[in-house]
């Protein structure tokens, strides 16, 4: 189980590499593609020319912030309840070799974990086992995402539902990380059951219902919008800048300016609801950026845009949960 994790951090790591290269190589080619083809259209803020920031730091501070929550998820995990499940796929291994012998050995070992967790965790309804990531990059400004969104609800008006489906299909922005757990409530008692199928020397009936207890593996999926790492990663590095020397100061107001727009890509694909969070959001920057300008203590005001960015996201972060075989 820590292979399979240490292996989705570094394929997080990577992807989000790769998608911003993709994004800086395909900045002037979509930017003029998109002004001959999204008539005239306006957006409500126009993409800084410029980021004060260079793209392995933007990257890096990225990854960190997702592997970070990588990490909280991974924190949880169980590993009594991991072995167990790497059991029950040894005694279905078992079973396909016709070994009864092995096949009731790894029911036994899957069933004491199981029993010691029922005894330690009687609250503990889930049992984490396994966490895995997954990242989706929409490569794109405000201008593209507003013509594929018209794009889409012109296919929903003329009745082209699948059309609709595809132009929407890759506006995601995200770091998905999906935790698998055991339902303590029925798994135990689904190990016994194929014990006693064993005993009985019915093999297959046995490998049917743990198939089936694993099909009742929960996974819970929490979604990350990248836009909004994004924006907490430029409002770090604008507070870590000296705003008294002018030159500085530029590149300060030129970080919060990115952290704006990341925030309104944020809200344009749909990342939580278009309250006035958002709004509140935006209008802090507004009133950093201000203070920035006019050489105020702006100390005070980052850290409270930090927080409220940080608490947002929180809440922003999409949760769900279904049942399935890992």
């Amino acid at each position: 189980m820590k292979t399979i994790l240490r292996n989705s951090v570094y394929m997080l790591m990577a992807v989000i590499t790769l998608t911003s290269c993709a994004q800086d190589k395909s900045n002037d080619k979509g930017s003029n593609e998109t002004n001959a083809s999204v008539d005239n259209d306006e957006v409500r803020i126009e993409k800084p020319e410029t980021l004060d920031m260079s793209k392995e730091d933007l990257d890096s501070g990225v990854q960190g912030k997702a592997v970070e929550e990588v990490d909280e998820a991974s924190s949880a995990i169980i590993e009594e309840a991991a072995m167990a499940v790497q059991h029950t796929y040894e005694a279905i291994k078992a079973i396909n070799d016709k070994d009864k012998k092995a096949a009731l050995e790894a029911l036994e070992k899957a069933t004491g974990k199981l029993e010691l967790l029922v005894a330690r965790e009687p609250s503990m309804a889930l049992l984490p086992v396994e966490v895995a990531t997954e990242t989706r990059d929409f490569i794109a400004d405000l201008k593209v995402i507003k013509k594929q969104k018209k794009m889409a609800e012109k296919a929903i008006e003329d009745d082209y539902l699948q059309v609709a489906r595809r132009a929407l299909a890759d506006m995601a922005s995200e770091v998905e990380i999906s935790t698998v757990s055991v339902p303590l409530a029925t798994f135990p008692d689904a190990m016994k059951v194929a014990a006693v199928l064993l005993d009985e020397d019915k093999m297959e009936e046995a490998k049917i219902a743990l198939y089936t207890a694993l099909n009742t593996l929960v996974i819970e999926k929490e979604i990350i919008p990248l836009p909004i790492l994004r924006a907490e990663v430029m409002i770090a590095a604008a507070q870590s800048e000296d705003a008294k020397d002018e030159d500085k100061k530029k590149e300060v107001l030129n970080l919060l300016e990115n952290a704006e727009y990341q925030l309104i890509m944020a809200e344009e694909l749909g990342y939580g609801k278009r309250d006035k969070e958002y709004k509140e959001l935006n209008s802090s920057i507004k009133e950093l950026m201000k203070s920035v300008e006019a050489d105020g203590d702006s100390q005070g005001l980052f850290d409270k845009l930090k927080n409220k960015l940080r608490n947002f996201k929180n809440r922003t972060s999409q949760k769900s949960t279904n049942s399935g075989s890992n």
